[in-house]
């Protein structure tokens, strides 16, 4: 009878012990889901606040508000991430160090910035620089709204045409969202520099290295940041290479213009066609019209001819300012022909930017983004050692920057390997904080 309670005691003791080491294993994971929720209910607050400080950007544009200083930020706000005026929820503006100290840590706020995008005009400073400015019914305004919860910060960005009903546009409106990444290079495999006189001024984060300087980049520098936490999102949706999906799209069989005449896109006007398409020059083989797109326009470009390459001799120019030209291929492309201004362009399968007739670049800056659901060749210059270009490259493959791309300014992100030949690639996220240069939703 003794030894059976002996033995009772022993199974409880080992019972509690087993409940003790439960308990102790599930107490970090309770801690986890806390934390979690918490992340959750900051960034909700944050979407939150960035849809009211858009719904009060609309509400203020369909009112004819005149006077716009007192609570909205400019464009040097968005590109610097510092931000002179910020509002709470109760739509009170917050300014002066004091102030803002405390309420841009842990506050729930929105900034505002609203500019035209038919004219450039800021409303936060006005026509003359005084704040004053009265909006007219059918320009267009592009709305950047940045909310935040405690240090948590999300973006929107749409445009508004006034007297549509917010109808027309892009932004989260048409199916497009904003992207953030920290560093220069984003791969989720392996990142190789090809030989060791290179200049790499930026973070790095990949799951592997190679740097056949014997670690010069990495290990003796500050570059490497390894694996990237964050979810790499660069497969684009089918949609987007649909037809169908550009609801006011314009099909072309032939340009409507002459032989050396520029064949012109407006403002949001979109355009689909077959390449190639409209005067062809028998001698030296090179398409001798130019294409440019206005601010906010899309080209749809079906290439299955002349091996996939497009070249035109005169190039393919965007807009100097507002929403970029919208290049879509929905195939592999090999873009041979010069170009400039502010463009973005989406392609299904792979694309290289051949170095021949790369074209030089112009007096204003110049932003590029390209994102390919295939590899990315990138065999021309792109940056500050040839004028003011700014890239941002996304590819669901693998991304080279070939020795013929001397020099690259801007981001990179890959789901599989970057491979840099250039002499000089230098960090910079002008594009993307840039108004337009959005990725399409469902991105994965």
């Amino acid at each position: 009878m003794k030894d059976q309670r002996g033995s009772v005691t022993v199974i409880s003791l080992a019972m509690l012990l087993f409940l003790m080491v439960v308990a102790v294993a599930w107490l970090p994971m309770m801690t986890m889901e806390k934390t979690a929720a918490a992340s959750d209910y900051r960034e909700q607050q944050a979407w939150n606040a960035a849809e009211a400080g858009y719904k009060r950007a609309v509400a203020q544009l369909e009112a004819g508000n005149a006077i716009w200083k007192d609570w909205l930020i400019d464009d040097n706000d968005l590109k610097d991430g510092t931000f002179s005026v910020v509002n709470g929820l109760g739509g009170e503006p917050q300014s002066g160090n004091e102030k803002l100290a405390g309420v841009l840590e842990n506050g729930i706020w929105y900034a505002v910035a609203i500019s035209s995008a038919t004219s450039g005009v800021e409303l936060k400073h006005g026509e003359s620089g005084n704040g004053n400015y009265t909006p007219v019914q059918g320009e267009t305004y592009s709305i950047t709204s940045i909310g935040s919860c405690n240090g948590i910060h999300k973006v929107i960005r749409k445009t508004y045409t006034l007297g549509d009903n917010g109808g027309t546009g892009g932004g989260d409106s048409g199916g497009e969202e904003t992207l953030e990444l920290p560093g220069l290079v984003q791969a989720g495999g392996k990142v190789t520099v090809k030989n060791s006189n290179k200049t790499i001024l930026g973070d790095i984060y990949g799951f592997d290295k190679e740097d056949q300087s014997g670690d010069k980049h990495f290990n003796n520098g500050n570059n490497w940041q390894g694996n990237y936490m964050g979810t790499l999102k660069t497969k684009l949706p089918d949609n987007i290479f649909d037809k169908s999906f550009y609801k006011d799209i314009k099909t072309l069989d032939v340009l409507p213009v002459n032989n050396n005449e520029p064949f012109i896109l407006g403002a949001k006007e979109q355009i689909y066609i077959d390449w190639p398409i409209g005067f062809y020059k028998d001698q030296g083989k090179k398409w001798e019209y130019q294409i440019r797109g206005g601010q906010g326009s899309v080209l749809f470009i079906n290439c299955p001819k002349n091996n996939n390459s497009i070249d035109l001799t005169d190039g393919i120019i965007g807009p100097s300012s507002g929403e970029p030209l919208t290049l879509v291929f929905n195939g592999d492309v090999i873009i041979r022909t010069p170009l400039q201004g502010n463009i973005r362009i989406f392609v299904k399968g792979s694309v290289k930017l051949d170095s021949r007739n790369s074209g030089d670049p112009t007096n204003s800056e110049e932003l590029l983004m390209i994102m390919a659901n295939g590899d990315i060749d990138m065999a021309r210059s792109w940056g500050l050692a040839n004028g003011k270009r700014y890239a941002f490259l996304s590819s669901n493959a693998n991304v080279v920057l070939e020795s013929s791309c001397d020099s690259f300014c801007g981001q990179i992100q890959a789901q599989n390997d970057v491979t840099i030949w250039s002499s000089v690639i230098e960090y910079s996220n002008k594009v993307l904080k840039s108004a337009g240069f959005t990725v399409p939703k469902g991105m994965k």
